[in-house]
């Protein structure tokens, strides 16, 4: 399946809607220094990338639906599903982290090679040995606390 999208105008509702996003949060996510009342703050250039974000869009948006400066594109559904699959992966590891660094690393090491095709055992073993290694390499010799 192939859909046709204007790339200027997908670009900037995307844009504009992620801005948006953007100043909505950073209230809840960076607090603000009462001593500081005046001048630049901690929220200072975060506003400033959500607000530059926001004119983006909106400057693509009326690139495509004023200007009619567009250009149509072709997304092949099928092609793409391969990387929306190998990312829902990540955001699986991603959860997953919290819970066993040691696990979820070798099962993400062992699907990124199932993905590329990889059919040698030995690489999956590598895989395996080198998170290991690395997870006794850091909280054994280096005493990182891990998740």
């Amino acid at each position: 399946m192939k859909i046709e999208y204007r790339a200027n105008l997908v670009a900037g509702i995307a844009s504009l809607i992620l801005g948006l996003i953007c100043i909505l949060i950073i209230p809840t996510q960076i607090s603000e220094d009462f001593a500081e009342t005046y001048g630049i703050t901690s929220k200072t250039v975060p506003y400033a990338v959500a607000y530059l974000w926001v004119i983006c869009g909106i400057i693509l948006m009326a690139q495509s639906l004023v200007l009619k400066k567009d250009q149509i594109k072709v997304l092949n559904v099928k092609k793409e599903l391969k990387a929306v699959e190998y990312m829902l992966v990540l955001l699986v590891y991603a959860f997953l982290f919290k819970k066993s660094f040691l696990l979820s690393t070798i099962a993400l090491g062992i699907v990124t090679l199932a993905f590329s095709g990889d059919r040698k055992k030995i690489h999956y073993v590598i895989v395996t040995m080198v998170v290991v290694i690395l997870y006794i390499l850091f909280t054994k010799v280096l005493h990182v606390q891990m998740p």
